[in-house]
């Protein structure tokens, strides 16, 4: 896609070799924001998750093998649902959209985000951006509900459509604002993904309270971190 991130990797480094390369957070750049309860515990259909909400300090390392010796080396973010969050579920705006090619289970990625925001966070308000990128700035959205997206993973494609190109990173975070989001779901490949990069740098300089998701999505399973992509064979 041609496109260049400034983005600079967040590394934390401790004792006995320990780096952590972080991920962005809102706290970064707009400190003390009220947090509030993560509604899952408030649900009892998921009362159970209080056993497994992660430590904002948990880390995994890169290596789980290692000499007694050896330094502590690369770590990274453990991901899974915090005991506080940073949104009130009556407040969040969540966008969905698919970038570049296809492949098998985009429509599942996305029935999955519109389930999961709704049952288990009871966040309702979900626009779908159709066509990729260029969807953001050409106002092509849908209003995606747990209705609309229930049987969509029987079907190929994406129902959001996609395509290449077309990232205008103003005219993406304009848009961004104008329709009051403040939760982004991007899925797509490696250049989907330094295009998601991209946006967050603007949101950042902006100082909008507005979070970025990279989903990562490649046959080729060329994204790094991530071992096995699920899109990936």
């Amino acid at each position: 896609m041609g496109i260049e991130s400034k983005y600079q990797m967040k590394v934390v480094e401790g004792d006995n070799g320990y780096v952590l390369e972080d991920v962005p957070h809102l706290t970064d750049y707009i400190p003390h924001l009220p947090t509030y309860d993560n509604p899952l515990q408030s649900n009892p259909a998921y009362s159970v998750v209080k056993q497994y909400f992660v430590d904002p300090d948990d880390t995994v390392p890169q290596k789980i093998v290692v000499h007694k010796d050896s330094p502590r080396g690369l770590h990274f973010r453990r991901a899974g649902p915090r005991q506080k969050v940073y949104f009130s579920s009556d407040d969040v705006r969540a966008c969905i959209v698919t970038c570049g090619g296809l492949c098998p289970g985009l429509n599942t990625v996305i029935r999955e985000i519109v389930h999961s925001l709704d049952y288990m966070y009871g966040v309702d308000k979900v626009l779908g951006i159709e066509g990729g990128y260029r969807g953001f700035y050409a106002k092509n959205t849908i209003n995606l509900t747990p209705k609309l997206v229930d049987d969509i993973h029987k079907r190929g494609g994406t129902i959001l459509g996609t395509s290449r190109g077309g990232h205008d990173t103003t005219k993406i975070v304009d848009s961004i604002q104008d329709h009051g989001i403040n939760q982004v779901y991007i899925i797509g490949g490696d250049g989907t993904q330094k295009g998601a990069a991209v946006i967050y740098e603007e949101i950042r300089r902006r100082g909008l309270k507005v979070v970025v998701a990279g989903i990562p999505k490649t046959i080729d399973n060329d994204i790094p971190v991530f071992l096995i992509s699920s899109y990936y064979n």
